[in-house]
């Protein structure tokens, strides 16, 4: 693995070239941008810097079915988003797959479409930002190993793309490894539909993009929208790694253009786009990165996923954060990490997560941990078989094998991510440390106006006192679970937050 990242950092000058300088959109109401150049990041209609904390919410992923008496996701509730708002989060990255937005070539899904809008409207009530993600994970769920083929390692179906658009030109579907998660795109039959995507074999990718336009027109006016991620954990084809990226980037472009195009044709707010890196070239952990001029596009934002101490040990958690920082330094872009999250008893994954939260707070990032639910009928956990799975599945609530949730949550995760943060910050953050165990936040900005930055404080460490330089006023809202501050500031400032 050392050697992939090795090779990285050999076509490093070849992918961080031709700069862009990118200014920030404006538009109305919640609605809120990414600025691309001179310090990048999420901002919103006052041009308040904004930091944006929550998990994904894959509760309308449609999977690979291993057994069909064992749910593989939860049940919708919009009580999710109640819960999730008394943390603090702000942000959902809602997963959606074309396998079910077009399940037929040409014809579109509108009761999916429609329970789409639904998770959007139901996370507004609660303030809560929707990234929309077209999701994937080895090309499709309909790429499995069947009965009449042998396989030392057999592949589960994962999802992502409709059965019509996969192409594995008749290619063994067998893993070349047992790692079930990382093993997966090695399968040849995944490399190979995805090269056929790259290479728009029978116009599919032309489909996708079509795909994600008829979305767009319909969900283009909410303002509580983030963004459209606009596809997650791409892979590679077998051909020329370069090459290949340079597709990658041109999809992004291509994409980016249309979506763009139609937001001005049907009259639509225009939505941050996120980009990602791939993950395998040619069936192999080589992750990639397009080149910095793939686009030229304005309000774009680089999110990577971070899962080092948690599937790949080749850096740490603070080592692989900063190489993903320095790839977005290249972009010059935010960096909003899309996923991340760590598997384990919370003895270990408590203060992994911690070291995580440390890395978010240096950089003032946005983020979503993987994942808010996840069911025990999910191609992550379930066996090929579909006859090993647990009887309960917990990573932040708990889901049993009917998709129903326990009400068990895992609150040492959420009282992390739910640490005491700024919502919106006025001028540009300089430093940010907020301490999760104790509530204690410190926060610096440089600006040269006046205006009110917002925190959220959970209430769990008592009533919060508010110092600091260049404070005018604060005025504490108490909302359920904590508190929304609001504080007057004007020039450079310091906020800092203890409690009695």
């Amino acid at each position: 693995m050392k050697s992939n990242f090795i090779l990285i950092c050999c076509f490093f000058a070849f992918i961080f070239a031709c700069k862009k300088d990118k200014k920030l959109s404006t538009n109305n109401s919640k609605l809120l941008f990414a600025k691309v150049g001179e310090k990048p990041g999420i901002f919103d209609q006052q041009g308040r810097y904004v930091i944006l904390r929550g998990a994904n919410y894959n509760v309308l992923g449609d999977y690979w079915v291993g057994n069909p008496d064992i749910a593989t996701v939860k049940n919708y509730s919009k009580d999710d988003f109640k819960i999730m708002a008394s943390y603090g989060l702000n942000c959902i990255r809602l997963i959606f797959n074309w396998s079910k937005l077009e399940p037929i070539k040409g014809q579109y899904n509108q009761e999916y479409i429609n329970s789409i809008k639904t998770a959007i409207e139901d996370a507004a009530k609660y303030n809560i930002y929707v990234l929309v993600d077209m999701h994937q994970d080895a090309y499709s769920k309909f790429i499995f190993t069947k009965a009449d083929e042998t396989c030392e390692y057999p592949l589960k179906g994962w999802d992502g793309a409709p059965e019509w658009a996969v192409i594995t030109d008749n290619i063994p579907t067998c893993m070349g490894s047992s790692n079930g998660v990382g093993g997966r795109e090695t399968s040849k039959a995944v490399v190979h539909a995805f090269q056929n995507f790259w290479d728009n074999t029978n116009q599919i990718q032309d489909h996708c993009i079509n795909a994600w336009l008829y979305l767009v027109k319909q969900i283009g006016n909410y303002d509580n929208v983030l963004g459209y991620d606009m596809l997650n954990e791409p892979s590679l084809g077998y051909k020329d790694l370069v090459g290949e990226a340079v597709k990658l980037g041109k999809f992004y472009d291509k994409l980016g253009h249309k979506i763009r195009a139609t937001e001005r044709e049907y009259q639509l707010l225009e939505h941050t786009l996120f980009f990602e890196m791939s993950i395998s070239w040619n069936g192999q952990p080589i992750p990639f990165i397009p080149p910095t001029n793939f686009t030229q596009l304005d309000n774009i934002c680089f999110a990577p996923h971070s899962y080092f101490e948690a599937i790949s040990y080749l850096l740490t958690v603070e080592q692989g954060y900063g190489l993903l920082k320095s790839f977005a330094s290249g972009y010059e872009t935010g960096l909003f990490m899309g996923e991340y999250g760590f598997f384990e008893d919370p003895s270990t994954g408590v203060p992994k997560l911690i070291r995580f939260a440390k890395q978010e707070d240096q950089y003032f990032n946005s983020s979503t941990i993987w994942s808010w639910a996840q069911a025990p009928g999910d191609p992550h956990v379930i066996d090929y078989t579909g006859l090993i799975y647990p009887e309960k599945e917990y990573i932040i609530t708990e889901v049993d094998k009917n998709g129903n949730a326990t009400g068990r949550l895992n609150t040492a995760f959420l009282e992390i991510l739910g640490r005491t943060r700024p919502n919106a910050i006025v001028g540009y953050p300089t430093f940010l440390e907020s301490d999760p165990l104790t509530g204690k936040l410190l926060l610096k900005a440089e600006s040269n106006k006046s205006g009110t930055t917002i925190l959220w404080i959970p209430n769990r460490f008592g009533t919060p006192i508010i110092s600091g330089k260049n404070i005018k006023r604060y005025h504490l809202n108490e909302v359920d679970g904590g508190y929304l501050a609001q504080i007057d500031v004007e020039n450079n400032y310091e906020i800092n937050v203890d409690f009695n």
